[in-house]
């Protein structure tokens, strides 16, 4: 060390200032090596903890998954009560597709603790079934007969095979019976479980703020210790509530809350707004003008309803009213390529429709054809309007009204009481290969959603045998016959399916972009969600 240091103070002005030049650069270049290699050695991983604030427009009326329609409830709900099909280790059927037995999985506990078992199974269907619950799933389990086996096992028993049932018992979310048990179900609304329920799902009700007005405006929930799967990473998940889109967004842009979902399009160019991420989520849903031949005589004339929908260029109003965000759709059924709707044939043939529609005139003797649309009330869907009523009227038809209703207005018949020539809404499939609640000539009238009305026999049988059959192919053939039926039968313009879509920040990983069938299914994975994370050597 002294000898160094010798030579050190025998070295000149400039050169020692070389020597620490290329020190500097040593230690620089070592450093840099350094984190190369840690970078290719190392890798970041997930560790439990961080806060998630998701928002939302409006409140929360009722905890419960089974009575409650309000959409808010039903997405809060998926954190707080995982579905069937995640607490049985399996389930078996009869061979004549009526019959399955579900088998638990054992030691399975509520988040206050006590055990979950098949009574609570039975307790839930029973509670669907009860006409005084007005549930959203009775539809789903009307006639299916519910039985307990032992404490594990539940029997359900249809009237006849239903190949996609499954569904209905996968998803089905299941309530405590030692909760709701001693509750008249007409008062489930009126129970204190309805804001701070005892659920089985990922997380757990720990507390709720609100102003004096009563208005909600957090929710706290924290990670429940019994539940049956993996630990959420996410250890406090917060949903914060607002009273407009506008101040949601506001918090948004400052990222006092991390995210935002919308099964509509975003009511902002998120391109405009940093540091936030756009996930589009496929779904099982299409938008179609849907005629009624009963209202309005013209629309009687297939040529004239083919005209109508080659006059229409389904990319066109998705790039123009849609900004491209949506996936143009031509027939009623939606199959899905790798995580994504398929694309299908092209109908659009403005020259021809308008051939058509002067065809038709002649042939009727008619100088001016009129029709009404009718539309939700949705600035996006007036959009769709405006450029459909553009392309008829460059088709030759002479006057299109665009008559706008509240859907949520029970008062509102026009879905209802089917009052209305085209109907511009949307379809929204459980299974998108179970065709039978919009097609088929049983659902015409309300609360079906058969809303063209159609009936068409031998698409009645291939419906029927595709729900029925256990075997993949036929059932394929059957949905290949009741498409290629419908779709020559031309009782609607089918237009596009919207992606649900959801704005986050970029702290958050683990997020799935898999179809979902209804929003609140983005949570399925929430327990791989995560905010905090380490890097690690490999």
């Amino acid at each position: 060390m002294a000898f160094l240091k010798k030579i050190f103070l025998n070295l000149s002005a400039q050169e020692r200032k070389f020597f620490f030049v290329s020190l500097a650069l040593f230690v620089i270049a070592l450093a840099t090596e350094t984190a190369f290699a840690i970078h290719d050695h190392s890798v970041f991983v997930p560790i439990r903890g961080g806060s998630y604030h998701e928002g939302f427009v409006g409140q929360p009326i009722a905890l419960n998954p089974i009575v409650s329609n309000n959409p808010i409830d039903q997405e809060m709900s998926a954190l707080l009560f995982t579905r069937l099909g995640n607490l049985l280790s399996g389930y078996d059927v009869s061979r004549d597709g009526k019959s399955y037995t579900l088998n638990l999985k054992e030691n399975l506990l509520w988040s206050d603790g006590q055990p979950l078992t098949s009574d609570d199974v039975v307790f839930t269907i029973h509670t669907i079934q009860n006409p005084m619950s007005n549930s959203p799933l009775a539809k789903n389990w009307q006639g299916v007969a519910v039985a307990r086996v032992s404490q594990l096992q539940t029997k359900l028993t249809l009237p006849s095979s239903y190949a996609f049932f499954p569904d209905n018992f996968l998803n089905l979310p299941v309530i405590p019976q030692h909760s709701y048990g001693s509750i008249p179900v007409e008062n489930f609304r009126l129970s204190s479980y309805n804001l701070e329920p005892v659920g089985n799902g990922p997380y757990v009700f720990k507390s709720f703020s609100k102003r004096k007005d009563g208005f909600i405006t957090t929710y706290h929930l924290v990670m429940n210790k019994n539940y049956a799967g993996a630990k959420p990473y996410i250890t406090d998940f917060y949903f914060d509530f607002f009273q407009s889109t506008k101040d949601l967004l506001a918090a948004l842009t400052t990222h006092d809350v991390n995210a935002y979902g919308t099964a509509a399009p975003l009511p902002f160019d998120a391109s405009q707004m940093k540091g936030l991420v756009v996930e589009r989520i496929p779904t099982p849903n299409y938008y179609a003008v849907f005629f009624n031949e009963t209202s309005n005589p013209f629309l009687k004339d297939k040529s004239l309803r083919e005209a109508l929908i080659e006059a229409v260029d389904q990319q066109a109003i998705v790039q123009d009213a849609l900004g491209g965000n949506a996936t143009p759709v031509y027939g009623p059924h939606l199959t899905f390529q790798n995580g994504t709707i398929a694309p299908g044939n092209p109908t659009s043939n403005p020259t021809d429709a308008a051939s058509r529609i002067a065809a038709f005139k002649a042939a009727h003797q008619r100088e001016t054809i009129a029709l009404t649309l009718s539309v939700p009330d949705a600035p996006f869907l007036k959009k769709v309007a405006d450029d459909i009523t553009r392309a008829w009227t460059n088709a030759g038809i002479d006057s299109v009204n665009i008559q706008t209703f509240n859907p949520n207005d029970l008062s509102d018949t026009t879905v209802s009481a089917r009052s209305y020539d085209a109907l511009l809404f949307g379809n929204v499939f459980q299974n998108q290969d179970d065709l039978f609640p919009f097609w088929h000539s049983s659902q015409r009238a309300y609360p079906g959603y058969n809303l063209a009305l159609y009936a068409n026999q031998n698409v009645d049988t291939a419906i029927e045998t595709a729900r029925e059959t256990q075997n993949d192919t036929t059932r394929a053939a059957a949905i290949k016959e009741a498409t290629s039926r419908i779709t020559n039968d031309a009782p609607a313009l089918f237009l596009f399916s919207l992606p649900y879509t959801y704005v986050h920040t970029p702290s958050l990983h683990g997020f799935s972009t898999k179809p979902i069938t209804v929003p609140a299914g983005r949570f399925a994975n929430a327990d791989q969600w995560y905010t905090a994370q380490v890097r690690v050597i490999r």
